[in-house]
């Protein structure tokens, strides 16, 4: 496509010694943390329903994995094509019930198919060696149950009610240890209602914080 082109194309002139001093002077370390602000203004906009934003800031994202591709070239490491092509022969790997004559026919067979390819060819022994340990805890937990889950090993939704009332009568008796086991509890529970809580306690705590109003406004 030949404005992916032109993308590339731009990134590599602003990196350049006839380019951008701003540009030349980023490293992966500084795009890692636009990439976390681009990506929540992403979310944002999304949620937003607001189509022209969420394109602009989809090319904001575009950009950041752009830059950081060419910087690895400029260490000799990889090029963005190889990054693409691996994608590609990924996908097609992943898929071999579209590309190739295995049967899967649900998405639950699907996605156990995913989990298992990919513990075995990364050698992965347990589970903690697929976790993205950088990500936010709440979310983190929710992948946790996900991956047990396709596993065949799902918690049983009433052992965890009953468990919830376990801490929640240990909280009220002051064992202020028991909090972390009744979040614990809690995200296995929002995983078998199909709870985001990652994303919703965010927007409860955006919408309480719109009712709680300063005496003065802040200079």
């Amino acid at each position: 496509m030949k404005e992916f082109k032109e993308l590339v194309e731009i990134v590599t002139i602003l990196r350049s010694d006839k380019g951008c001093p701003w540009d030349r002077a980023q490293r992966i370390d500084d795009l890692k943390r636009y990439l976390l602000e681009e990506v929540y203004e992403l979310i944002d906009a999304i949620e937003g329903k607001k189509e022209e934003e969420i394109k602009e800031e989809l090319g904001d994202v575009f950009l950041i994995l752009t830059s950081m591709a060419h910087i690895y070239k400029e260490k000799g490491k990889f090029h963005i094509g190889e990054v693409l092509k691996g994608i590609s022969r990924k996908l097609i790997e992943r898929h071999p019930h579209v590309f190739s004559s295995k049967r899967l026919e649900t998405k639950e067979e699907v996605l156990k198919h995913w989990i298992k390819m990919k513990a075995d060819k990364k050698k992965r022994v347990s589970l903690r060696q697929r976790l993205p340990k950088n990500a936010p805890s709440l979310l983190l937990a929710y992948i946790f149950f996900k991956e047990c889950f396709s596993l065949g090993n799902p918690p049983e939704k009433e052992k965890i009610i009953s468990e919830i009332e376990e801490e929640l009568e240990k909280i009220k008796r002051g064992n202020q240890h028991s909090l972390i086991n009744l979040v614990w509890k809690v995200s296995q529970l929002s995983f078998f209602y199909h709870i985001d809580l990652e994303n919703e306690l965010r927007k409860k705590v955006l919408s309480c914080a719109e009712e709680v109003k300063y005496s003065s406004p802040p200079k």
